[in-house]
Parts: structure tokens; C-alpha cells; sequence
């Protein structure tokens, strides 16, 4: 093997599958960087690649620290692909296949594996996956779904957040001043703003700063800032670049199901999760099941979602021992060396 480690990642992103592929495979690129690796993505479209470069810092832009190769396909239907990435995949001593998407198929990664070693970044468990490695890090994982794959890494050890949160100081107050509402980069469901309103009707929060990430796709950006200007408990957050210390600075959170809850533990903030897709129903149940954030339900099919998610919200900040006696339990959970994990898995020989 090469002294220096090529590994291609195959992913993508955009409006409807959104950027959670992209954020994690860039934090393992990262980790893999620091090792004297060359990773190098390979995405369908012009859309991934514009969210790919807006997540890269300028001085990654400017040393073209990530290459990016673009395939023009659909990210839906990966098999007609499969010659291209045997020619791309053949013409180098490639180290691993890291492919992250829900819409690979038993015989697209079948015929990846048979060029070379290849992973698959796996939360769905939609089939057995012919590869290499397989690497899920849900809370609880059983392992022995996985009977074709050679190796595999589970649990929330491998979860791969940045780097910014890792052993992330956090100290839980007595009293909640600041809240942060993390409702996904389009919110469909208007979740911030109808939470922003219940949760001003509560005296308790009188006092407190509600803040909410929000962004160009967010469906609900102008009634958010119609808000924020009528009341200054409300700060609207866009293009954050140190997500960890916003986290850090806040007492409470609420979040859909995803990456975003191995954050919030990471940092060690007391949560409330719900969930809007069925992708994140696992994810949000295994946390309520290991006491470490309380799921308010999902919002499709609950009628009295924002009122049950803001009183979960208020029994949290009068409950102090129990706020931190929960940010304890996150920060042994989750410690924000996941991507180092997988990166020393995707170099090994």
C-alpha cells in the first residue's frame, strides 16, 4: 500500500437528501488528512459540490486540500455509475471505498468491493452490505445483522462528528438563559417558530434567549426573522462555522433525530429530540431508552407535538440535578473521536 492512504469517499448532498452525508464524510476526510491520508470525494452533482465547498474552511479551498470528482449522474440511481468508478477506482492504488448513501445498492457495492476494499457508512440497515467494512454508529447496533461484511465498527465510539467536539469544556448552570432550536436546514414542519411561540407564552422563560439555526433553504427564514426583530430573546444563527461552542453556550436544545444528538452529547447539553422522518426513529428511541435524551415524538402524527416538546423543555430547566446529572451521561456517550476511529480503520493495510 501506498505510504500515503488513498481513500475516495462516494457521497452527496442537496435539498432533499440534505447535508448530513456530506458533513460526516468531510469529518472523516479530515481526520483522515491528519493521518497523512488522501482522501478524495466523488459526488453526482453540482449541488453536492457547492455544499461540499461551503463546508470547507478558506484555507482547505484555497489548498484544494479535498479533490472533487464529478460524476453528472443522478444520486437516486447509482448502478449505471458502476463503469465510471471501476475506471476511477482501478487506475490507482486505492487504500478504501468509503460510500455513504441510502440509495446504493447489493450490487453496486458488490461490484465496488470487487476492485477494492470498500466501506459503507450504514444507520438504515436496509439489507446485509457485501463490503469490506461496515460502519454504524447508532447506540444500539446488533452487530450480527452484518454477515457479509468482513469487518464492522458499531456503537456511538464511531459516531463522526468534527473535530471542534472533541472534549468540548461544558459546564451545566443552575438557571436556563439560552435555548438553542435545531430544526433542520428546510424545517417543512415550521417546528422553530411554533416552539418559539409556545415557549414565550411560559413566564419561566421570561428571561431567556431562544436560539435557532435557520439558513438560505430554511422554508420559514422570513417569518423567523419577522420574529427575531419584534422580540431580542430571538437570535436566528446562519452559516455557523464552530457549531460546538453555540452548543456550549446554550443550557437547553431541541433537535430532530441524527448527527446532530451525537453533537449535543459530545458537548454535553441537555435535549429533547422528535423526529419528522422515519430515518430518525431509531436514532431518537435509543437515546430515550438509554436515559440520555428524552424523544417529545414525531411530528407527523402527533397533533400536540410543539405543546408536549416545550413542557419536556420546561420540566428540563427547573429539574437542575437532573440536567446535569443527563450532560454527564452524554459527554460518557459520546466523546467526539469518532472520525479518528474510522479514519484509522480506513488506513490500516
Amino acid at each position: 500500500m501506498e505510504s500515503h492512504p488513498l481513500v475516495y469517499i462516494r457521497t452527496d448532498g442537496n435539498e432533499t437528501i440534505a447535508t448530513g452525508h456530506l458533513m460526516r464524510c468531510l469529518s472523516i476526510a479530515r481526520a483522515l488528512r491528519k493521518r497523512g491520508g488522501l482522501p478524495i470525494f466523488i459526488v453526482s452533482d453540482a449541488d453536492s459540490i457547492l455544499l461540499l465547498q461551503k463546508m470547507m474552511t478558506p484555507d482547505e479551498t484555497a489548498r484544494k486540500a479535498y479533490p472533487v470528482i464529478h460524476l453528472q449522474t443522478d444520486y437516486r440511481n447509482p448502478e449505471p455509475e458502476i463503469p465510471v468508478m471501476q475506471r476511477i477506482l482501478s487506475s490507482h492504488n486505492v487504500s478504501f471505498l468509503l460510500v455513504d448513501s441510502y440509495f446504493a445498492t447489493s450490487r453496486y457495492l458488490s461490484r465496488m468491493s470487487q476492485i477494492c476494499r470498500t466501506a459503507y457508512l450504514d444507520d438504515l440497515q436496509a439489507f446485509d452490505y457485501p463490503v469490506d467494512l461496515v460502519i454504524n454508529y447508532d447506540l444500539a447496533v446488533d452487530a450480527s445483522f452484518y454477515k457479509s461484511a468482513k469487518s464492522v465498527l458499531t456503537g456511538s465510539a464511531y459516531a463522526p462528528l468534527r473535530s471542534q467536539f472533541s472534549l468540548r469544556p461544558y459546564r451545566v448552570w443552575e438557571q436556563v438563559k439560552d435555548v438553542l432550536l435545531s430544526t433542520g436546514g428546510t424545517d417543512p414542519f415550521g417546528i422553530a417558530g411554533g416552539l418559539i411561540r409556545r415557549l414565550q407564552s411560559f413566564p419561566e422563560f421570561g428571561d431567556v434567549c431562544l436560539h435557532a439555526l435557520t439558513g438560505p433553504m430554511h422554508t420559514h427564514r422570513a417569518e423567523l426573522m419577522r420574529m427575531a426583530e419584534e422580540d431580542g430573546r430571538i437570535v436566528l444563527h446562519e452559516n455557523v462555522s464552530d457549531m460546538a461552542s453555540l452548543m456550549a453556550g446554550c443550557d437547553l436544545a431541541v433537535s430532530a433525530g441524527g448527527t446532530t444528538l451525537y453533537e449535543l452529547c459530545a458537548v454535553g447539553v441537555p435535549c429533547v429530540s422528535y423526529a419528522m422522518a422515519d430515518n430518525q426513529l431509531p436514532c431518537t428511541k435509543a437515546f430515550e431508552n438509554a436515559g440520555l435524551i428524552p424523544f417529545a415524538g414525531d411530528i407527523r402524527n402527533n397533533p400536540d407535538f410543539l405543546e408536549q416538546t416545550a413542557q419536556k423543555l420546561l420540566e428540563l430547566s427547573l429539574d437542575f440535578p437532573l440536567r446535569r446529572e443527563i450532560s454527564a451521561r452524554m459527554r460518557m456517550a459520546v466523546d467526539g473521536a469518532g472520525a479518528d476511529r474510522i479514519a484509522e480503520a480506513l488506513s490500516r493495510a
